[in-house]
């Protein structure tokens, strides 16, 4: 009897072993993926408002994406807006995309918004719609 209790919490505990590595198995598959974007350049809609100027215009802009997040706005005319530290003195916030899907579970686009705060507290805000 003793030895079929321990056969029973051995395998208990084996038991619980190989779920918690299927649970972290999928969690690192999940951070792996990035929302299944992979890291490039993207052709992307980006709705812009300045809220100094009440100017609000659309665009067709490319936009850098890393690790499941808009991290680069590219300007057709040169310039960027871009995470990280820039000489420019704004602050770059948001950005992490986020993926919809039809019917189907097909995913149809990505989309985020990305706060820009400048220097003089001027915040422009874009909207951003990859397809």
């Amino acid at each position: 009897m003793k030895y079929l209790y321990i056969l029973l919490f051995l395998l208990v505990i084996n038991l619980e072993s190989v779920a918690a590595k299927s649970i972290y198995t999928s969690q690192c598959a999940d951070k792996a993926s990035y929302g299944n974007i992979p890291d490039g350049r993207y052709n992307a809609t980006v709705e812009y408002f300045n809220y100094s100027t009440y100017t609000r215009a659309t665009y067709q802009l490319v936009v850098g994406v890393e690790y499941g997040n808009v991290v680069s706005i590219e300007f057709p005319k040169g310039g960027s807006v871009h995470s990280g530290y820039n000489n420019e003195g704004y602050y770059y916030t948001g950005g992490l995309l986020y993926k919809n899907t039809d019917y189907q579970g097909n995913i149809v686009s990505y989309t985020t918004s990305v706060t820009v705060t400048e220097n003089n507290s001027n915040i422009l805000t874009f909207k951003i719609t990859i397809s």
